[in-house]
C-alpha cells in the first residue's frame, strides 16, 4: 500500500525548490492522467485561461481564497491592493504561499469554516473547488459560505461540465455511475507523488441545470458564466 502524503503540498514545495514536481492523477476506476511538472498552479496572470482572467475582474471588497494551493490567485489580487485572505488544508502549501509572498493565510477546511458571518464580500473557488464533494456536502458548504458572506457577497467557482468530453474512458465511467443511481460526473480522485499518494477525495463535474439545483435551497443564484475549453467554466453565484 503506498505511503499517504500531503500530496498537493509536497509537489508544491518540489516546484518551488527547482527540484522535478511531475505527478499524476489518478481516478478509482485506474485511470491515471500524468503532469509533467507542477508550473499550472504558480502560472503568472499571464498566463491564465481568459476566462479565469475575466471572471477575476468581478471581485469586490474582502476576498477569501478557499483552497489557496501556492497562492497564484491570492498573490495576483495581494498585488492588486486587494485585501485577500486564503484558507488551505495543506500545511506545506501555506508555506510554500508564504514563501511566495502571501501576507494573510491560514489552515481550515472548507467543510469547517470558522469566520463571524459577514466577513467577507467575495469568495473565490478556483481551481474546480466548487465541486469538494457530492451534492449533499457542496449545498452544506454553500450555505455556510453564504452566512460569512456580505449581502450582496459572491462566490467566483470553476467546475467542469462533464458532456464538454468525448473520451471514451470518461464516458464509460459516467455510464457506470449512471447505472449505480449515481450523477454520472461524482468522480473520486487522489493525487499521486514519487510512489506516494494523497487522500482520495470526491470532484462533483456537474453541467449548468445540475449547478443550478445544487445552489437553489443555499440562498445562491448563477449569475454569469465564463467557460472555457473541454467543458470547463467560472461561474458568478450571487444572493
Amino acid at each position: 500500500m503506498a505511503e499517504i502524503i500531503d500530496a498537493f503540498g509536497e509537489i508544491y514545495m518540489a516546484y518551488y525548490k527547482g527540484e522535478p514536481s511531475n505527478h499524476n492523477l489518478e481516478r478509482d476506476d485506474g485511470l491515471i492522467q500524468e503532469s509533467a511538472d507542477a508550473h499550472y498552479y504558480f502560472r503568472a496572470y499571464e498566463e491564465w485561461q481568459k476566462n479565469e482572467q475575466d471572471a477575476i475582474k468581478e471581485v469586490k471588497g474582502k476576498i477569501l481564497d478557499i483552497g489557496l494551493g501556492a497562492g497564484r490567485h491570492t498573490l495576483y489580487l495581494q498585488n492588486k491592493g486587494h485585501d485577500v485572505t486564503g484558507i488551505d488544508t495543506s500545511q506545506l502549501s501555506l508555506e510554500v504561499a508564504r514563501l511566495r509572498g502571501v501576507k494573510k493565510c491560514m489552515l481550515m477546511n472548507l467543510h469547517k469554516l470558522d469566520f463571524p458571518d459577514n466577513s467577507f464580500d467575495t469568495v473565490l473557488m478556483l481551481g474546480q473547488n466548487l465541486g469538494l464533494g457530492n451534492m449533499a456536502v457542496m449545498r452544506s458548504y454553500l450555505s455556510k459560505i453564504y452566512d460569512i458572506t456580505t449581502s450582496d457577497g459572491i462566490i467566483i467557482g470553476e467546475a467542469r461540465d462533464p458532456s464538454g468530453t468525448t473520451n471514451p474512458e470518461h464516458l464509460a465511467y459516467y455510464e457506470r455511475n449512471r447505472k449505480k443511481g449515481l450523477p454520472i460526473g461524482l468522480v473520486k480522485v487522489r493525487i499521486g507523488f514519487q510512489g506516494k499518494v494523497g487522500e482520495w477525495f470526491d470532484l462533483f463535474l456537474m453541467d449548468q441545470e445540475l449547478l443550478e439545483e445544487i445552489v437553489a435551497p443555499t440562498g445562491w443564484k448563477v449569475s454569469k458564466n465564463y467557460y472555457s475549453e473541454q467543458g470547463m467554466y467560472i461561474t458568478i453565484l450571487t444572493k
